[in-house]
């Protein structure tokens, strides 16, 4: 639930501007929502009854999100994997779509090329295939190119 709480901390104008375009994955912003996050994670959990190693732990998975390559537990690939997965409803499309400026047609191919590859459950995989087929479906992706 934390992972992305970073987000409320950096500066909006840079979401858009860095966290979108170019090589947005290594783009200093997606660091910096990943380091806040740890930080948000470290000043509220402990008041929720939350111990130092499970505090770690989950900053474990927020630190690297979105930046890092690879999964450190079953926990990690998890979080990664939810964290990419409602991007393939017709909803998260729409939205996603013009943070990125493309129209749903060119983002979904993206999705289909870039993030399927990228996620690291089975369950995911098929998750996100199921719903990109069914989000193509309701946008008529194929008809409005």
């Amino acid at each position: 639930m934390l992972h992305d709480i970073g987000w409320g901390r950096v500066d909006e104008d840079r979401i858009f501007s860095e966290g979108f375009s170019g090589d947005w994955r290594k783009a200093a912003i997606r660091f910096e929502h990943e380091k806040q996050g740890c930080i948000i994670a470290r000043e509220v959990l402990p008041s929720l009854g939350y111990g130092d190693g499970f505090v770690d732990d989950v900053c474990a998975i927020i630190d690297g999100h979105d930046t890092r390559q690879q999964a450190y537990s079953l926990e990690d690939a998890l979080v990664r994997d939810a964290d990419r997965l409602w991007r393939f409803d017709h909803a998260g499309i729409a939205l996603a779509s013009r943070w990125f400026k493309m129209n749903p047609a060119t983002y979904t191919d993206r999705l289909a090329a870039k993030i399927v590859p990228e996620l690291l459950t089975q369950a995911a995989i098929e998750i996100a295939q199921a719903e990109l087929a069914r989000s193509n479906a309701l946008l008529k992706t194929k008809v409005l190119r």
